[in-house]
This record gives C-alpha cells, sequence and structure tokens, in this order.
C-alpha cells in the first residue's frame, strides 16, 4: 500500500502506524540519538517488508565507516531489490543508491540522491545523505548547494526543518559564507537546541574565524543538549579542544580529551580520527601525551585492511606510525594491494597514499621525506573529504615538517599562505616569527611576535 510521510514523501508500507514509526526513526537520525536503532526496529516491527526500512538500515550500515557493517549492507541488497521492485520511484532510487554506495561508487550514490532530491526536495534522508557524500567527495560547493536546491520545498513551520537549517549552515560555512553560515546556525539552534549538527555548523564558524573564547562559550552554553546525542558528542569536545589549544590552553585540551572525548570501547572511525587528530595536534604544539597513542593505535590496527574511507585511514596511519610503526607500514601495503576500480581505491592510490607515508615519515624523524610527500599532493588531500578544520591538520603537519627539516623558505611560503586564512591564530603567528628570524626578515619576525601578544 502507499502511504506518504510527515514530509509528503510516498513511502510503500503496510500502515500508516508503520510510516510514523519510519518518521520517528528519522527524527532520531536528524538528531544523532542514542536510541535510533530500537526506533528502527520499531519499524521492523511494524511492517517488516517496508523497502524503506530495509533500505535506512542499509545506510546506517553503511555510515558506520567499519567492514562488518558495511558487508551486512551489501548481504541485504537482494531483498532490497525484490522488495523494492514494486516500490515507489523514489524508493527504487534509494535502492539504487544503495547499492551503488556498496560497489564503492560513492560519486554515483550522490547522483542518484540528487536526482531523488530534484522529484522529492523534502526527502530528508536523501537530503542528509547527499550532504554526506558531496563532502566525502571533496565538494565544498555542493555541500552547500545540495541543501540550497531544495529551500525552495521547505516551510518554516516542517518537521525537521530546524535540522535542514542545520545542514544549511554547515554548507555555507564549508563555501567560505561564515557570516550567513552563523545566523542560519545560530536560527536553527533557537529553534531546536537538540541538534548536534546546528551546534557544530556554528562551532566550525568560530574555528575558521579564529573566534576560539566565543566558540567555547557557545559549545559550552549548549552542552546539555548536544551531550546526549551518540557518538557524535565526541567531535563537539573535539572541537572544543581544539579552541583551548588555539588559545594556548593546552592542558585544558588534554584533560578534555581524557575525561570527555576519548571512550576506551569506542572504535567508530570518527571517534579514532577524532583522537588521533587531536593527539598530533597536542604534539605539534610541544605537548607530551605520554603513552595515549597507544590505545588509538590498537584500535586501528582492527582497520587496516577495511580501506572503506581515504580520509579515515590516514588517521590510522598517523596512529599506527605513532605507536606500532610495522603496523603502519601493513597498512600501506594493503592500500598499494587494492584494485584500481572503486572511488576510495581510486583516491587512496592518488592521494591517500602519499599522504599516509608522509604521515608515517613525518612520525619516524624523516621530515624531509614528509614535505617531499606532502607538497606534491596538498592541494588535492580536499578529495578525501573532511571538512577545512579537520584537513588543516595536514597543513600543520606539513609545516612543522619543513620547520623540523630546516627548509625556512619552504615553511615562510606556507605560512605566509596561512596566515592570510587564519590571521589570529596563535599557532600561526609564533611559527611565523620564528621562520621570518630564520630568513633574515627580523623586522617582519617582530611584527608577527606584536600581533601574537595583541591576541593576549
Amino acid at each position: 500500500m502507499k502511504f506518504k510521510d510527515q514530509l509528503g514523501n510516498p513511502v510503500s508500507a503496510s500502515s500508516q502506524d508503520a510510516v510514523d514509526a519510519l518518521d520517528h526513526a528519522i527524527g532520531g537520525y536528524a538528531h544523532f540519538s542514542r536510541d535510533v536503532g530500537e526506533r528502527l526496529k520499531a519499524v521492523f516491527a511494524a511492517d517488516p517488508d517496508m523497502p524503506m526500512a530495509h533500505i535506512l538500515r542499509g545506510y546506517f550500515f553503511r555510515l558506520m565507516g567499519a567492514a562488518r557493517p558495511a558487508d551486512r549492507a551489501s548481504a541485504a541488497l537482494p531483498d532490497i531489490r525484490r522488495l523494492a521492485a514494486e516500490a515507489s520511484m523514489r524508493e527504487h532510487g534509494h535502492a539504487a543508491a544503495l547499492d551503488a554506495w556498496c560497489r564503492d561508487d560513492l560519486p554515483e550514490a550522490v547522483r542518484l540522491w540528487d536526482a531523488i532530491l530534484v522529484d522529492h526536495p523534502r526527502d530528508f534522508v536523501a537530503l542528509k545523505l547527499a550532504q554526506y557524500g558531496h563532502f566525502y567527495l571533496g565538494e565544498s560547493g555542493n555541500v552547500r548547494d545540495a541543501v540550497g536546491r531544495c529551500l525552495y520545498a521547505w516551510s518554516d513551520d516542517d518537521p525537521l526543518r530546524p535540522s535542514v537549517d542545520g545542514m544549511l549552515a554547515f554548507g555555507l560555512e564549508e563555501a567560505g559564507n561564515y557570516r550567513q553560515a552563523e545566523r542560519t546556525g545560530r536560527r536553527a539552534v533557537e529553534r531546536d537546541p537538540d541538534d548536534p549538527w546546528a551546534v557544530h555548523a556554528v562551532a566550525h564558524v568560530f574555528e575558521m574565524e579564529d573566534r576560539a573564547a566565543e566558540g567555547i562559550a557557545w559549545i559550552r552554553g549548549l552542552e546539555a543538549h548536544w551531550n546526549a546525542a551518540n557518538n557524535f558528542r565526541y567531535h563537539l569536545w573535539w572541537h572544543r579542544a581544539l579552541m583551548h589549544l588555539d588559545l594556548g590552553e593546552t592542558g585544558e585540551a588534554l584533560r578534555l580529551y581524557d575525561e570527555d572525548l576519548f571512550d576506551t570501547e569506542s572504535e567508530e572511525y570518527l571517534d579514532l580520527c577524532n583522537d588521533a587528530a587531536l593527539l598530533a595536534r597536542l604534539e605539534i604544539h610541544g605537548i607530551d601525551v605520554g603513552d595515549r597513542w597507544r590505545a588509538v593505535a590498537e584500535k586501528s590496527r582492527n582497520r587496516i585492511d577495511e580501506r572503506l574511507m581515504a580520509f579515515a585511514d590516514a588517521h590510522f596511519a598517523l596512529a599506527l606510525a605513532s605507536a606500532e610503526p610495522d603496523r603502519a607500514a601493513d597498512l600501506l601495503a594493503s592500500q598499494r594491494s587494492g584494485k584500481a576500480d572503486g572511488w576510495t581505491e581510486s583516491v587512496t592510490r592518488d592521494v591517500g597514499i602519499p599522504l599516509c607515508r608522509a604521515l608515517i615519515a613525518w612520525r619516524s624523524d624523516d621530515p624531509g621525506m614528509a614535505v617531499d610527500l606532502l607538497m606534491p599532493v596538498r592541494s588535492r588531500i580536499r578529495l578525501l573529504g573532511g571538512s577545512h578544520a579537520q584537513r588543516d591538520l595536514f597543513a600543520m603537519i606539513l609545516i612543522d615538517a619543513a620547520m623540523r627539516d630546516g627548509r625556512w623558505q619552504v615553511a615562510a611560503s606556507l605560512l605566509s599562505e596561512r596566515a592570510l586564512v587564519t590571521p589570529g591564530d596563535g599557532w600561526t603567528l609564533r611559527c611565523q616569527a620564528e621562520v621570518l628570524e630564520k630568513i633574515g626578515e627580523s623586522g617582519k619576525a617582530t611584527e608577527a611576535r606584536a600581533r601574537l601578544a595583541s591576541l593576549a
């Protein structure tokens, strides 16, 4: 039978109760709810043959970014094709998108989600996944525009409109529209403070504009809301820790890592990326992180042969190189053994392998090799996906490697470029002052120190 969900999209289901349960599950997905799995089980209890329930479960498996869930998504495809055979064109499109994603054809999956949205611009699942896909294809403009193309169909009183605004805010931020991003994100949070994505979008604005103190206040003030989310809450703790680093409060950043960010039980890929990225930044800021790398490396060791996300693999390589160098070499060997086809394999071959080699060289005290490997691919690292804030780690590592190798002119160029984008970043100014002295620009070094002192 054909029904409509709360946003007017056609749904093949046995009853309206089953559709209502699907709406409840999608609402949990929008809010990163800890009980989204239980919500989805309720959909299956109401209608075990609902095509969108099976498709949504497949999407959730793929979003986990881990081998076993990804295999379960692939294994479910025959049933999904059977159930979708007499479903709507929208549901056919979702089934085809999941199939493409399972074949490591993320560009095709994104094309299909975008196509669904032409006829069904209020399809929240397609919209959320289209933005996700463009994000991991490194398409900053489309992270914004995927949402922008659908806005005409949404009203202010629509269910999930604040979540759509939160997505728009993030897209605007990634595209560099910071003022509009902040306004949009704040509006979304005012209407629905329990949506952590909108909180996160505004946090990105503060990070990109060197407004660390405001960012800390923003995140702290909404903690009761976003800290109720699933593992995504750790990413908000990560953002707050970065802001403390920006203020030179390294001890507080390390405390947050130990008390709020690191989860001994979690092996979620984003959690491991958060952990590795913060530990590396702490060390770049001159902090001894002790044996904290070991726990992250032990978890990363289990992901060596997955090769599901080149972005995650780079962080696994960093963790392994920091505590288990032999296993870092195993990860490289696994990457090199990959097939030539598939989006992830292609990006891994062209960008991921040289990046991972550079990270391993940086950790093994060969900064010259790190510079030689990173410089040719630095403009293409965006193809791995991730946000500007996340990928900034690799820019920092390149600068650190150039300075450690005594390539002062290279470092001066990179820091000059960086200072245009982050003129109020303390780490940038400290490095710039040191490098300018090394190349005989004492007057400009003094100016950089003065700018640094003005931040205090």
